[in-house]
């Protein structure tokens, strides 16, 4: 078969790399990439032990290449391998975690976190890819086609047609969307589907060499309280509204700078705005005065926005989880099916996760592309929208206190809902589920629907936590009755977190009480209050669930 990826970032190159390995598949692939030069936006990443090992097993090079070398060109990815993470808290204190899954047995084995410049990440990938070329003689060639943008996209029972701006055709067995937040693929696929939201969130990111973090100094003149040169490790300092992140990159030659401050009337960014926006040093500046004002942190933050090289701004947007990732011949992969923040660190290693699942079920159904898609929905779309989810909450401002009933669920399965970088104990803190994840197991068969997350841990124990959960729910002393009928513009006026109406499967529900019960957690209605969440809802809830909701139902919505 042939197959078409469309998008050739991070995730369209690993995407082809990954089905090739779906050995007798797929006889050529192709990847259409709407830039002439390979480039990224921002600066730094970390790939963590879930995405690392799958680099690893497609022989991807994270590590080698000259740290000193120049930008852009093939090369090793240059990672940094970090000894650990720390918080820098506002009393001056510092909590100092080694990172466990850094060991030389873990990297011995493809694991370990890798902190990368995403250039190097890129040109890496380019690399191998081009020692699979059509010049190799290996079965099953990759070609890269640079300055294709995508404009039509159709399918028939046998094939899929994609057309771009230079006039080129060219169909396919297959065709992967691996085309980022504003995917062509999907619009053309599912039209109106997948609006982008805004999350109040402006974020900062820049790179300062490793000799001027080394002559940092206050604006005083005096030295940083801690100066990220004498710790290889990656730290964060934050308060409820404010988050900076620092991590070396490129071997420690560069350290990269990023700055998330919660701006909830900022119209800077057109709801269109698809990139990095250049910026000044001031500009990072005023935002430290305001973000971090009494702070005893702020001399040390001015400093480090005072060193950036060429710093850049973009308004942080995301998309509500879609309920469908695939039809007929055609599916989404990485930011084109479940963009998210990077306050989980997630984003890349989860499209990474995608494409060595989609190997997996190609390599189980073979030529039968609708089975295959079908099961790459269904054992990718909970984890995947868990972490989507989970990662518009890792902004203090937007998170409130855990309900008892969330915490009792996270403490019977003792997960760790937060990424390793941030330090709080909460109810749960084993996190295997997210760094020993294999993306390539996806069973052997086609799952019946789509994995929810009693799929993904100990049946017995969460059964146990559940039947307890819902012995106790609350319910309201006057129970909905649901026969309402409700109008959008009604729904509109329920759109706060204290008054609260959320849409599921054209049904509506008041979760104005109920949220400060709901074993999910309240912050459902920080982010769906008079909104859909019909796709968040399926992939988290039981029947009983749904049977439980029935209290809290107003009506139908009409229109």
């Amino acid at each position: 078969m042939h197959a078409v990826i469309i998008g050739g970032g991070m995730g369209g190159l690993f995407a082809a790399l990954a089905l090739r390995e779906a050995e007798g598949v797929f006889d050529s692939i192709d990847v259409y990439e709407q830039t002439r030069t390979p480039t990224t936006a921002g600066a730094g990443l970390n790939i963590s032990p879930n995405g690392a090992r799958l680099c690893h097993w497609l022989g991807v090079d994270l590590d080698g290449g000259d740290p000193k070398g120049p930008d852009g060109v093939p090369d090793g990815g240059r990672a940094a391998i970090l000894e650990a993470s720390r918080e820098i808290l506002a009393d001056g204190s510092v909590s100092r975690k080694p990172i466990p899954y850094n060991t030389p047995e873990q990297l011995s084995q493809g694991g370990g976190f890798h902190h990368m410049h995403r250039q190097d990440l890129l040109m890496c990938l380019h690399k191998r890819v081009s020692e699979l070329g059509p010049e190799s003689g290996v079965k099953c060639p990759v070609r890269v086609h640079m300055g294709k943008r995508l404009t039509k996209l159709s399918q028939d029972e046998h094939r899929a047609t994609a057309v771009f701006e230079d006039g080129t055709t060219v169909t396919a067995d297959l065709v992967v969307g691996a085309d980022g937040i504003g995917s062509r693929v999907l619009k053309e696929t599912w039209p109106g589907r997948g609006q982008r939201r805004w999350t109040d969130v402006v974020c900062y990111r820049g790179l300062i060499p490793r000799d001027k973090v080394a002559a940092l100094r206050k604006p005083d003149g005096s030295p940083l309280d801690h100066n990220p040169i004498d710790s290889y490790s990656m730290d964060t300092r934050r308060h409820d509204t404010a988050w900076v992140m620092t991590y070396w990159v490129r071997s420690g030659e560069l350290l990269n700078v990023w700055y998330g401050v919660y701006t909830p009337d900022s119209g800077e960014f057109p709801e269109d705005w698809a990139g990095w926006k250049p910026i000044e040093n001031a500009d990072i500046l005023e935002t430290t005065e305001r973000a971090f004002a009494g702070d005893p942190r702020k001399d040390d933050i001015l400093a480090m926005g005072a060193a950036m090289v060429e710093p850049t701004k973009w308004g942080l947007y995301d998309r509500d989880a879609l309920e469908d990732w695939q039809e007929g011949r055609i599916c989404l992969l990485g930011d084109a099916a479940h963009p998210m923040l990077p306050t989980f660190g997630q984003g890349v290693n989860q499209t990474l996760e995608d494409g060595a699942a989609l190997s997996s079920c190609f390599k189980l159904h073979g030529d039968d592309v609708y089975s295959a898609l079908l099961h790459y929905e269904r054992v990718r779309h909970y984890r995947a929208s868990r972490f989507q989810f989970a990662s518009k909450f890792n902004f203090k401002v937007l998170e409130p206190e855990d309900t008892p009933e969330r915490k009792a669920l996270l403490a019977a399965a003792d997960e760790r809902d937060f990424p390793l970088f941030a330090h709080e104990q909460r109810a749960g803190n084993d996190d295997a589920w997210i760094y020993a994840f294999d993306a390539r197991d996806v069973g052997d068969s086609l799952p019946r629907k789509k994995l929810g997350p009693w799929d993904f841990r100990d049946r017995e124990v969460i059964a146990s936590a559940r039947r307890e959960v819902m012995r106790n729910l609350w319910k309201p002393q006057n129970p909905s009755t649901g026969d309402r009928e409700v109008t959008r513009d009604e729904l509109a006026g329920h759109n706060t977190f204290d008054d609260c109406w959320i849409v599921i499967g054209g049904k509506v529900y008041d979760f104005s009480e109920w949220k400060d019960h709901h074993p999910g957690g309240a912050f459902v209605a920080r982010m769906y209050a008079g909104r859909d969440a019909t796709a968040e809802f399926s992939d988290f809830h039981s029947k009983a669930a749904l049977k439980h909701m029935d209290n809290f139902c107003v009506g139908r919505l009409v229109d």
